[in-house]
């Protein structure tokens, strides 16, 4: 082991690295940076600035050859982001066959908020702008952030995490390009949403590959029934009494659910269900709609499988609490573009890189103390090697 290079090449880091055949594509130096992002952004304090990246990592080089290699280096995204779905899909296929269970592909978007800049800033973030956070329920500054996980047996993992660039494509036309890069399913598969994404477009693009859609629906949706066409709030009010519902148990919570099964605006047939908490049947804003294109499946699962789009907002809750999605400092869009890539790369390593899945928060506690016995390894064989303290101490400072 080198002494001015704290990270082994037969640590678990590089070990997934090569893995996932990374040294087929990029060279040692991009490697090593590569390593030194993973190293750093486990780290507790991590805040997504270069300067923590190299500090956190003990990388013996400046920030600001840190910062090249984001904005300048030759780092091939598309060859990257292959390695990393090719690894994911075959996880995903391993647990679907095992397991028999259906593959769900949980699509949305989110906001990485920024500080709005002066008008006098002489460098400011870019590809910043205005979006709608439902979250606050306004308008905030920063970038929006689309993201496709792909899921199995409550196993999440990150399939496509990228800035969304406003003005060149709508997120809709975006998403179905995405869509298209899916894996193709060997059983039942589902593409999992909200309402923003339910939409024609979206669902034959999902039908091309073989994937059923789930999503939410808005209540000013148009329906059909019986050849009346009418809101879906609308119907609900006016024709849906309580005997026309019927109990159905999700996660332990009860609900009150109508089906409807026929055609919609711009949809020749799918299921619609109109839910209600038990407590609550037909009180005003508490109706939820619901639509399915697999008709052959009952109520109950329905419902069952469209809970399981929550785990992308654990995960998009996961990146920005742990792993800089929402506090990342780089400035220019490549170096952006590169970021999310690597804290994709990050997410994998920690949930899979003992060969089976790990839930994040475990993952990181286990990661953090191997680093620290890596540190002290290095320390003990640099004294080996008569490598004096005060060198030690420059790499380590």
């Amino acid at each position: 082991m080198s002494h001015k290079k704290i990270i082994a090449e037969n640590s678990t880091i590089f070990n997934y690295l090569l893995k996932l055949n990374f040294k087929l594509y990029f060279t040692i130096p991009v490697l090593n940076h590569i390593a030194e992002f993973l190293c750093a952004s486990v780290q507790k304090g991590y805040d997504g600035s270069v300067k923590d990246i190299v500090t956190l990592s003990l990388a013996n080089c400046h920030r600001t050859t840190f910062g090249k290699f984001l904005s300048q280096g030759v780092l091939n995204m598309e060859y990257a982001w292959r390695a990393i779905r090719r690894e994911v899909i075959r996880v995903i296929y391993h647990y679907s066959q095992n397991q028999a269970a259906p593959i769900f592909a949980i699509f949305d978007d989110t906001i990485a908020e920024k500080t709005k800049p002066s008008s006098q800033a002489k460098s400011p973030i870019q590809a910043t702008s205005y979006h709608q956070s439902h979250l606050k329920r306004k308008q905030v500054w920063g970038h929006q952030l689309l993201a496709v996980v792909l899921s199995c047996d409550d196993k999440i993992l990150p399939y496509c995490v990228e800035r969304y660039r406003k003005g060149y494509k709508t997120k809709i036309e975006r998403i179905c390009e995405i869509v298209a890069t899916y894996p193709i399913p060997k059983g039942p598969a589902y593409g999992l949403c909200d309402s923003w994404y339910t939409n024609e477009k979206v669902i034959n693009a999902h039908f091309k590959r073989g994937y059923h859609l789930i999503g939410a629906l808005k209540t000013n949706r148009i329906i059909y029934p019986q050849g009346i066409r009418i809101q879906i709030k609308d119907f609900a009010q006016k024709y849906i009494e309580r005997n026309d519902v019927h109990p159905v148990t999700v996660n332990g919570s009860t609900y009150l659910a109508y089906r409807y099964e026929g055609a919609l605006n711009d949809i020749d047939n799918a299921v619609v269900l109109l839910c209600w908490h038990e407590s609550a049947f037909k009180k005003s804003g508490t109706l939820h709609a619901f639509l399915c294109t697999d008709t052959e499946l009952d109520t109950q699962t329905i419902l069952e499988y469209y809970s399981k789009r929550w785990p992308i907002e654990i995960f998009f809750r996961q990146t920005k609490n742990n792993l800089g999605l929402n506090t990342y400092r780089v400035r220019s869009a490549k170096s952006i573009d590169r970021i999310l890539l690597l804290i994709a790369l990050t997410y994998l390593f920690c949930t899979m890189r003992t060969g089976s899945f790990c839930c994040l928060g475990e993952s990181l506690i286990s990661i953090r103390k191997e680093i620290k016995r890596q540190r002290v390894q290095w320390v003990y064989q640099s004294a080996q090697n008569k490598v004096p303290i005060e060198a030690v101490f420059k790499h380590i400072a």
